[in-house]
């Protein structure tokens, strides 16, 4: 099998469009709220733009999940060796053998450590823009740590070049920080949902927890009060800490910014709240129940007011996919089918280090130029934000290029566009916000489907458009615009436009 070229766009001079691409390559009680020593710069962290802290833009620099501009370019891989969970969650179904959904706690097949090795080395050498492996599923990796810890040590030691990255419900993560230092695990996700019992009664019907099953109240008040003890140690060793919540709707959503709050207080780098995955066909308490996800201007609303509306001014993740535990590829795609069991088990796999260093090389590279273009045109992501702006959805395959057909985007990045400001503030997928038969059914064609998804956006940029879609898009007040161009170049530029337009319409009434 041969690898998919890495596409990096030529760049021009500022004034003229981009060319097509060319291929390249553990305490009783909870821890006092004590700052940590997670992200400082208020403007930038999980955002496109400049970090402050050099320590923390080295550690982020390649890694797609806690770098939005990384993510055009990097991919990550998991590998699924925790089968077991010590909590339970309402909105969590584990499957071992699934291959059509993409979710959490879903994966394909379990690999033994060994296995996952031999397909890490295989991946990493196909894939060579994949720069982070992580265990995430599909239980929790600290309840299966002799597994988790034996795959990290052994891709460590053949794949140096590899961040090493866990996704942990925080349970027993005090008991192992320790051991995640040494082997220079400088990423944790730590799933946090609440910090009261009282509100994660409705989401964790028991809890695990050293021979004792807990329910109720007291299963939530043991798993917050582990989650805080196993940030605080985490962010005292400088190991970057990324909360994950999910959102459910009348159940945490606005508990979510104290949450926010008190995360950032302990130190946390990064907030990214999730929408709920719902449907009975997974087969979780909630799916059954009927609880709905949130709607993709719901969930911003959230995410907003966990940034700064609400005063917790924490520092959010946008562009989220809630990837499988057996994920493959860049943000956004998932090629794990390319890469079942008869690919790598038996076979002798030569780890390709120098060809990674190559294309790593190329794409940053790349990087350097986007960013001295952005700098040039004078467009930002952060700090002040313009008065007047619009959100503007884009096409994109990556390389932080607007290069796809709009017929062919299963998802669009959504942007807050306005004068020499470009902001990515959510990803939106026509297939996660399906909400059900009642406004989703069959008689809804994935056209209709997509222009109520972007009906809040001023516009769509993609490289090009058929005559049906851009009716539909303009009779729903959306309007299309063919373009092939920088995504932060095409999202101002657009922005400019639009909300100088929206300011002079706001004047007349």
């Amino acid at each position: 099998m041969s690898a998919e070229p890495v596409f990096l766009p030529v760049i021009q001079p500022a004034t003229q469009p981009v060319t097509q691409p060319a291929p390249a390559s553990e305490t009783k009680g909870k821890p006092e709220l004590a700052s940590g020593s997670g992200c400082k710069s208020k403007k930038s962290c999980g955002s496109s733009g400049p970090v402050d802290d050099p320590e923390i833009a080295e550690k982020i620099a390649n890694h797609p999940c806690y770098s939005a501009e990384a993510h055009q370019y990097y991919a990550r891989m998991h590998v699924a060796v925790a089968p077991s969970c010590n909590i339970q969650c309402n909105y969590c179904n584990r499957k071992y053998d699934c291959a059509n959904e993409s979710r959490p706690g879903v994966t394909s097949t379990l690999l033994t450590p060994e296995e996952a090795l031999a397909k890490v080395k295989h991946v990493a050498s196909e894939i060579k823009q994949m720069s982070v492996l992580g265990i995430a599923g599909p239980g929790d990796p600290l309840a299966n740590e002799r597994r988790t810890f034996r795959t990290l040590e052994m891709v460590a030691r053949d794949c140096p070049d590899i961040k090493l990255c866990l996704s942990t419900n925080g349970l027993r993560l005090p008991d192992y920080v320790d051991r995640i230092a040494d082997l220079n695990i400088d990423h944790v996700t730590i799933t946090i949902n609440m910090i009261d019992p009282e509100v994660g009664q409705h989401i964790y019907p028991w809890v695990a927890y050293r021979g004792k099953k807990y329910t109720g109240t007291d299963a939530s008040k043991v798993l917050s009060e582990r989650q805080l003890l196993g940030l605080q140690m985490l962010t005292e060793r400088k190991i970057l800490c990324k909360v994950n919540s999910v959102m459910i709707p009348g159940i945490n959503d606005d508990h979510l910014v104290e949450v926010s709050r008190t995360v950032r207080s302990m130190g946390a780098f990064l907030h990214n709240v999730m929408p709920l995955v719902s449907a009975p066909e997974h087969g979780t308490v909630f799916g059954l129940a009927g609880v709905r996800g949130p709607t993709p201007q719901e969930l911003k609303a959230l995410q907003d007011r966990c940034e700064g509306d609400d005063g917790a001014e924490m520092n959010m993740m946008r562009h989220c996919r809630q990837c499988r535990a057996d994920a493959v590829g860049l943000l956004g795609e998932d090629r794990s089918e390319e890469f079942g069991k008869e690919t790598f088990v038996g076979k002798e796999i030569a780890y390709d280090l120098e060809g990674r260093l190559r294309t790593h090389a190329e794409i940053e590279r790349w990087r350097e130029e986007v960013r001295a273009t952005r700098e040039t045109l004078r467009i930002e992501s952060g700090g002040r934000r313009p008065e007047q702006v619009v959100l503007v959805a884009v096409a994109t395959k990556g390389s932080g290029v607007v290069n796809q057909h709009f017929g062919h985007a299963e998802e669009f990045w959504i942007y807050e566009a306005g004068p020499g400001w470009a902001r990515l503030v959510q990803t939106r997928s026509v297939a996660r916000y399906c909400e059900g038969p009642s406004e989703c059914g069959e008689e809804e064609s994935v056209l209709d489907k997509t222009v109520r998804l972007l009906s809040d956006c001023a516009a769509v940029l993609c490289s090009k458009i058929g005559p049906e879609p851009r009716e539909a898009l303009e009779a729903a007040g959306i309007e299309p615009v063919e373009v092939y161009d920088l995504i932060e170049q095409a999202v101002a530029e657009a922005g400019a436009r639009l909300a100088g337009r929206t300011e002079v319409e706001a004047a007349r009434k």
